[in-house]
């Protein structure tokens, strides 16, 4: 008997994780750089950090023509360019003389990761997978999370083994050597493969709660700007942008609150990372068997139990670690959850064009909503206020969500009513 030909959305799926991966590659550009830079050209640690400011500003502005470009274009082409252009700015980096360079880099790593990365991943997964679609999302995710950890300890070896800039040059050309080749060649459309997505040839079982049902129904651009579900669903990625920000203070608060050495907080904050690679895997799966309310309440409960013994940690360090690690198994709401709650409210048909718009307003608030969440300790000597904070963000997303997702049902519900009497849709 033959055996059954693997579908080729799988070989799509490992590009996808090599752009995730090389993602994981690219923004280590910051990290363990930020000492030996600052030290070596003399600028302040704001001024070589801005850099993150540039590259989100950069993306936001070009998410709407990447979002058409990906869904008319030739994306393996483009996202081979796309990361050419974003090694090519890592490697100029270790040229450098002078901070403004780094802010030319800053602009051509953000133009890169316009078109590769956080809206290019969920469009490119929405177009391959009509089943399975979270946990597609959750794996790309998880290895790039996993790959976040390995570069961090890589990049630090290189830096003290060969330099600031030597480590940078390795960096740029071994991501571009192990991911370019490979996405150039297999990352393609179904269109020009010649086949239907994964699971498009199947019955949809799945009720009325999943991620991925009636994929033909969904609101145009015009349509969504005027449905409040569109705004709540958007009100939702919001919330867990700001609220995945917080955790990115645990090893600060690791060692300027508790007291702890910089060995101990690098272990705390490697353990939300342990637990976000296994977010990825386990939230995506959930998502596509119990539908998006319950992947949702995976980050109340999570992040909120994380949370809340960060608070606990305060006066008992004991619970930092157990804490951190339930923090991360909810760090993955922003990069596999706000595109799953988007897509089902949304609708499938015209989601490319919604998302794209969406992640300007989500890349903006997580960017310029980060640096204030340090002003809690500033302001009161404790990260208190910023662990009471995610949890309100994550709850409130559930609420907003939820809600969005009751009126998408509605929507669905007249569409069907209307295709079966034939009325205009």
């Amino acid at each position: 008997m033959k055996a059954k030909k693997r579908h080729y959305a799988w070989m799509v799926l490992a590009c996808c994780i090599l752009i995730s991966v090389s993602h994981s590659i690219i923004t280590c550009a910051a990290g363990n750089f930020v000492t030996p830079i600052v030290q070596d050209l003399g600028c302040k640690v704001s001024a070589f950090t801005m850099i993150v400011s540039i590259e989100a500003f950069t993306m936001a502005l070009l998410y709407p023509i990447a979002g058409k470009v990906l869904t008319t274009g030739k994306i393996g082409l483009v996202i081979t360019l796309a990361l050419l252009l974003q090694y090519l700015g890592m490697f100029l980096m270790g040229t450098y003389r002078s901070i403004y360079g780094f802010y030319l880099s800053g602009v051509m790593i953000g133009v890169g990761s316009a078109f590769s990365v956080l809206v290019a991943l969920p469009i490119i997964i929405n177009m391959w997978f009509k089943k399975k679609t979270g946990m597609a999302l959750g794996i790309a995710t998880s290895f790039g999370s996993a790959g976040a950890i390995i570069c961090n300890l890589l990049s630090a070896q290189l830096i003290a083994a060969f330099g600031w800039r030597n480590a940078y040059f390795i960096l740029a050309v071994g991501g571009a050597v192990i991911s370019v080749p490979f996405v150039c060649k297999f990352m393609k459309s179904p269109q020009e493969v010649g086949c239907a997505p994964y699971g498009a040839d199947e019955p949809d079982t799945a009720d009325d709660t999943s991620a991925h049902t009636e994929s033909e129904w969904g609101l145009t651009r015009k349509q969504a700007f005027k449905k409040p579900l569109f705004y709540l669903a958007w009100l939702t990625c919001l919330c867990y942008s700001i609220g995945t920000g917080v955790p990115g203070y645990v090893a600060t608060f690791t060692t300027m609150e508790l007291g702890k050495s910089l060995q101990f907080g690098s272990i705390a904050a490697t353990c939300v990372s342990v637990g976000t690679v296994l977010c990825g895997f386990l939230l995506g799966s959930v998502n596509d068997r119990f539908g998006v309310k319950a992947g949702m309440l995976w980050g109340v409960v999570f992040m909120g139990s994380g949370l809340g013994g960060m608070i606990l940690a305060i006066s008992n360090s004991a619970f930092l670690l157990p804490a951190c690690l339930l923090m991360g198994l909810g760090g993955s709401m922003y990069t596999v959850q706000a595109p799953l709650v988007a897509r089902h409210a949304v609708g499938g048909k015209h989601y490319s064009d919604i998302w794209a718009i969406m992640m300007i307003g989500n890349s903006m608030i997580g960017a310029f909503s980060y640096a204030p969440i340090g002003l809690f300790y500033d302001k009161t000597g404790t990260y208190k206020g910023a662990f009471i904070l995610g949890i309100a963000m994550f709850v409130l997303a559930l609420i907003l969500g939820s809600a969005a997702i009751d009126m998408s049902k509605k929507e669905r519900r007249a569409y069907t009513a209307r295709q079966r009497t034939g009325q205009p849709q």
